[in-house]
Parts: C-alpha cells; sequence; structure tokens
C-alpha cells in the first residue's frame, strides 16, 4: 500500500462533484499565510507540498507545543502510516483540549489522504484565530501576527 494516500480511485458523479467544490474553495494565498505563520511559530519549514509536510503530525505537534507548552510531552516520529494518522488524531484532541470548535475541526483522514484540504486550512485558520484569542504574540519583538492573516475569513470563498 502506499503512504501517500489509502484511495487512489477516481471519483465519479456526486463524489466527483463535492471533491471539485472542495479544490475549488481551497485557498493558495491563505496556504501561504498558514505557511509562513507556522515556520515563524515553529522554526520548521513545511515544504513544497503542504499536504505532504503536515501529514506525519510532527510540524502540527511542534505548533501545539508552542502555543500550550508541554500539550505533547512526546512525538511519534516514526513514518509508520498508523503512527503518522495517531500523531494527526491526537493533534485534533489537543486543538479541542485548546479551546478549539470542535465544528472547526478537520478529519486526520482529510489530511493524510489529501481528502478535504479545505477543512485542514478552516482548522488552521481557526487555530490562527483562537492563539490571538488567547493572546499569543509572535517573534523576539513580540509584535503582533501578520494582521493579513489574522483578520482572514475562516469560511472559504465559493467558487
Amino acid at each position: 500500500m502506499s503512504s501517500t494516500q489509502f484511495n487512489k480511485n477516481p471519483s465519479y458523479g456526486l463524489s466527483a462533484e463535492v471533491k471539485n467544490r472542495l479544490l475549488c474553495k481551497y485557498d493558495p494565498q491563505k496556504e501561504a499565510e498558514l505557511r509562513s505563520w507556522i515556520k515563524e511559530l515553529t522554526g520548521l519549514s513545511i515544504g513544497p507540498d503542504f499536504q505532504k509536510g503536515l501529514k506525519d503530525g510532527i510540524i502540527l505537534w511542534t505548533l501545539m507545543n508552542k502555543l500550550q507548552a508541554g500539550s505533547v510531552p512526546k512525538i511519534n516520529r516514526s513514518m509508520q502510516n498508523w503512527h503518522q494518522l495517531e500523531n494527526l488524531s491526537n493533534f485534533i484532541k489537543v486543538m479541542v483540549s485548546y479551546g478549539m470548535n470542535t465544528v472547526d475541526l478537520f478529519d486526520a483522514n482529510d489530511l493524510f489522504e489529501s481528502g478535504n484540504m479545505t477543512q485542514l486550512q478552516v482548522s488552521l485558520l481557526a487555530l490562527v484565530s483562537k492563539a490571538k484569542t488567547k493572546g499569543l504574540q509572535s517573534g523576539a519583538h513580540r509584535r503582533k501576527w501578520n494582521s493579513a492573516l489574522l483578520g482572514l475569513s475562516l469560511t472559504p470563498s465559493p467558487c
């Protein structure tokens, strides 16, 4: 089985229509701003492929530890699929304990199988917003986060 996707079958009918609508709502500009926010906070680069860079959960766990110190005592660095899915599932649980609304959360398979990257984007934007409400500031100079990123709508734009 491929480590990149479990389900590579093409979508047909309603499934294809839903998948196309989700892809249409994904915003590359928001992705770029999220990349910058994550890198500034964690010091880690996601790499050229947003999904592949986050799917093992390591960068997300590092991010969560920066937002809420000690929330992740041990990050599983195994490259086995089930360990990566476990990292993602545990990250989602910690997002809830951080105060995230459950409707804003992504499913581990949304990221792992690249199924609904729009929902991942919504979740991360909601996390930015939650961090802002908790008073998080960035950088050594403690300047406020990029106002453009913090002002982003949590709702993907319609196609």
